[in-house]
């Protein structure tokens, strides 16, 4: 069974891109390489390990193109392989510190300064985040990322992971329940220091 495309363009340019067609090729490189690359820094946690897992996952992808069938999305199949070049990258060396970042977009300057109250408030936000699910396994801070940040839904994420679906369930209620203890503790060590 055949799923329906997202839309019409990119199911035409993902057609194109299988004959070898640049601009199908460049549109699935810009539309997937930002999250692809968040996976990526999930379980690889450096910047450059990361920019190469995503630039070898393309490959891999844009050389098996032939091979996809529709049966999934493509964004769906892309993430798999990013996910499993990964973990085959941490397979071979000692993890390093967690270094998990959702932001791609750079600051903008000259904000007005209700613009610069909600960059910070933002960024804030972002940095809290960000130290909440550097402290969540592997796996666990994968699922949320892709459930949360990505909105797949848990069929998408079993395919993606290779997990059955009381598996992705059971961990992403886990992982829920370890951020929110985890940001109850933050915010009172917060206050704590505030006062």
């Amino acid at each position: 069974m055949k799923l329906p495309a997202i839309n019409q363009q990119e199911d035409e340019l993902l057609k194109k891109a299988m004959l070898g067609d640049r601009a199908g090729i460049a549109y699935l490189v810009d539309t997937y390489r930002d999250f692809a690359f968040t996976i990526a820094l999930g379980i690889v946690s450096n910047r450059e390990d990361a920019e190469e897992v995503v630039q070898d996952s393309f490959v891999k992808a844009f050389s098996s193109l032939g091979k996809f069938n529709n049966a999934s999305r493509f964004a769906t199949w892309l993430y798999r392989i990013v996910y499993n070049t990964s973990l085959t990258k941490v397979q071979y060396r000692k993890p390093a510190a967690v270094s998990f970042d959702i932001t791609h977009a750079p600051e903008l300057p000259d904000l007005s300064e209700n613009q610069a109250w909600h960059s910070l408030v933002t960024a804030e936000r972002k940095q809290y985040v960000n130290r909440l699910l550097s402290g969540l396994p592997t796996e666990d801070r994968t699922i949320v990322t892709l459930y949360y940040i990505a909105e797949k839904n848990i069929g998408e994420i079993c395919e993606i992971l290779d997990m059955n679906k009381s598996a992705v369930k059971m961990r992403l209620l886990r992982a829920r329940k370890q951020l929110e203890a985890a940001l109850h503790l933050l915010l009172h060590q917060e206050k704590r220091n505030l006062l």
